[in-house]
């Protein structure tokens, strides 16, 4: 009698036990409940949050004619890949609008620093400060900047690669040339006749050939930000 008793009470603790514990139990204790709302808060608080107004979507400029004959001229001329089947009619189709693109989304003029021959053009080694935005939604301008080690040809998908430092780390960023979330490349300092061709990668192995300390492009962009905040503030009087 006293066996069976003592497995009823057995079974009414493990029952108790089996309901405090399970995961769909809808009973919370004030602690649990206070201990969620207080780690819930900040997510709502960063969802609030709106850093900078919207850009305007992006377009092109419109085109002003038909597309560019480029008969009898090569891909170096165009700043283009070698394609072995350039001959054919699809090709040559396909560079005038190459061609035409880029000229459609150079807004500011910046292939011109990197065309060959021109008075304008940098070379690998000068140090370029470059301004992008990842969002146009929600813009946030992010800025870097350092040793321009190559220049990649590719028509309108040329880009650059731009190496410096960050604690002692090599850290390099490729950015594309014409792509409307670079808002601006801007040359701190042009440096000519290190290298005859189009990139310096030995410079990832021999960070002492740099034509200049990358402590000093840290402080190169703190001189030109605090002379560009002085130009804005001289202009707004």
């Amino acid at each position: 009698m006293n066996v069976a008793r003592g497995h009823g009470v057995l079974r009414t603790f493990s029952a108790h036990i089996n309901v405090a514990l399970a995961p769909s139990s809808s009973i919370r204790s004030p602690a649990v409940w206070s201990l969620t709302r207080q780690y819930a808060a900040p997510a709502r608080g960063a969802a609030e949050e709106q850093t900078e107004d919207p850009l305007p979507p992006f377009f092109p400029r419109p085109a002003t004619g038909p597309l560019p004959d480029l008969t009898g001229k090569s891909p170096e001329e165009l700043q283009i890949p070698y394609d072995p089947r350039g001959r054919y009619h699809g090709a040559k189709l396909m560079r005038s609008i190459d061609v035409e693109l880029r000229s459609r989304l150079d807004m500011d003029e910046r292939a011109e620093l990197f065309r060959p021959g021109s008075p304008t053009a940098v070379e690998p080694g000068s140090i370029l400060l470059i301004e992008q935005v990842t969002s146009r939604s929600r813009p946030r301008k992010q800025v870097f900047a350092g040793v321009l080690i190559a220049i990649r040809r590719k028509g309108v998908m040329s880009n650059i690669i731009v190496r410096n430092y960050v604690l002692g780390t090599g850290v390099e960023m490729v950015f594309p040339i014409f792509s409307p979330s670079v808002s601006r490349i801007k040359v701190l300092r042009r440096i000519t006749g290190l290298v005859k061709g189009d990139n310096m990668y030995y410079l990832r192995d021999r960070p002492s050939a740099s034509p200049l300390g990358y402590s000093k492009i840290d402080e190169m962009v703190v001189r030109d930000r605090e002379q560009e905040r002085r130009t804005k503030k001289m202009q707004s009087r």
